[in-house]
């Protein structure tokens, strides 16, 4: 018999790993895979119905300041009057006393009908004065 050389090159092993052992890996590196493939589609709710918040209507605050009472800040708050009419109102009223009524804050130069108007919702007067 002679001596037949084969033209086949023998199977190397892949990173030393056996045949039945890359095949193992490879499986396994699939399964893997999709593991995390369907938890990533867990995680980012796909199919999920959205949920709708219902919210409150706005409220609109009123607030009121007593004239007796309040400094120029609050009064600057109002629409109209600024910082320099608020300290005029709050000057008044210390060298006059108290308002009689909230029409008498007419009196202070620079408020008028049209802004005592648009301000009367905002003014109360309280009958015991200033503390």
């Amino acid at each position: 018999m002679q001596n037949q050389e084969t033209n086949e090159t023998p199977a190397r092993p892949f990173l030393g790993l056996q045949r039945d052992d890359q095949y193992f890996l490879g499986i396994l590196f699939a399964a893997i895979l999709l593991v995390a493939l369907i938890h990533l589609i867990q995680m980012s709710h796909w199919g999920s119905k959205s949920i709708e918040i219902e919210r409150l209507p706005h409220l609109h605050f009123e607030y009121q300041i007593d004239i007796n009472r309040a400094t120029w800040v609050e009064f600057a708050q109002l629409e109209g009057i600024g910082p320099s009419l608020g300290k005029r109102i709050v000057a008044y009223r210390e060298a006059n006393g108290p308002f009689a009524s909230i029409d008498d804050i007419k009196n202070v130069n620079g408020i008028g009908e049209k802004k005592l108007n648009v301000n009367r919702k905002h003014l109360i007067l309280n009958p015991t004065g200033p503390p």
